[in-house]
């Protein structure tokens, strides 16, 4: 009779207490996430009377869900954010992808400074710059006797010149751990460089893409200062519209809790789907560049 024993490979015992000390940390995260959502729910399933009020309402109704479109114009603020958010993801990943590669490949005098200026760009807060780009725009449009303050296309480019500085630093981080072999055996092919930035490169790049198309799309969603200055009554986006329904006074002076809280939650859908879409690109975009090779 032949007994096989085989070494325990070490830390095998002590994985079953560490596991459930990560599993404990992972419950109680989740729980501080989760608990807000679970609130919002709650106050916008309660009856207008006593949303807000107590946790153990008599009844719960999804009538907020449907009176939310009537008593806030969400169609159009939403209409609005989409359109908004959406280029400035996609506008702001291929312009600082076509960046990105300059920085990566070529060499040239202040590269390096080039680079720090970006991260400095990043860091700086937009409460600083609000009023000079504001002044700014306000000569531009003097000067063009065209209004654009209030259009779709200001605050896009306003939100490229917060997304692109890390849109192009993440990339250009990216792309250096891309080695130059294939490029080069792609120009051996006969491919030009335009072609192999399209072809091959491009591809390549899509985890980091995806990343940073999520960063400035978040940006420009979450948005209420620059959206506060920047656009009028067609324009306005989502967080100025809950802002204006907050502000707005009715039933004494209250806002409509359940109506607010089905609001929030609406308006939080787009972003919850976007990230389940595309969650396995998140997770290897967000290590892109962590390893160079």
């Amino acid at each position: 009779m032949r007994t096989d024993i085989r070494p325990s490979k070490p830390g095998v015992r002590n994985r079953g207490p560490a596991k459930w000390i990560l599993y404990l940390c992972g419950g109680a995260f989740a729980l501080v996430v989760l608990l807000p959502v679970a609130y919002m729910f709650l106050v916008a399933l309660q009856p207008i009377e006593v949303a807000g009020s107590t946790l153990a309402p008599d009844r719960l109704s999804p009538r907020s869900f449907i009176d939310v479109w009537s008593a806030i114009d969400l169609a159009s603020y939403l209409a609005n954010s989409l359109v908004i958010a959406t280029i400035t993801a996609l506008a702001s990943s291929l312009v600082g992808f076509g960046a990105a590669y300059v920085l990566a490949r070529f060499k040239f005098r202040f590269r390096n400074f080039l680079r720090l200026s970006l991260l400095a760009c990043y860091t700086t807060p937009g409460i600083v710059l609000l009023i000079p780009l504001y002044v700014i725009y306000v000569q531009i449009q003097n000067a063009v006797s065209v209004q654009i303050i209030g259009s779709h296309a200001l605050l896009i480019l306003t939100y490229m010149s917060f997304s692109l500085p890390y849109t192009i630093w993440m990339l250009s981080g990216y792309l250096t751990t891309l080695p130059a072999d294939v490029e080069e055996a792609a120009a051996i092919d006969g491919a030009t460089r335009f072609q192999t930035l399209v072809r091959i490169i491009l591809p390549l790049t899509l985890p980091a893409l995806v990343v940073t198309a999520i960063f400035s799309f978040v940006l420009a969603w979450n948005d209420v200062l620059f959206a506060s200055v920047l656009t009028k009554n067609d324009t306005r986006t989502v967080g100025i519209g809950m802002q204006l329904f907050v502000s707005t006074a009715a039933d004494g002076g209250l806002p409509q809790w359940n109506n607010l809280m089905a609001a929030g939650i609406i308006t939080a859908v787009p972003a919850v789907v976007l990230f389940i879409i595309i969650q396995r690109y998140l997770i290897s975009g967000l290590t892109a560049g962590s390893v160079k090779g």
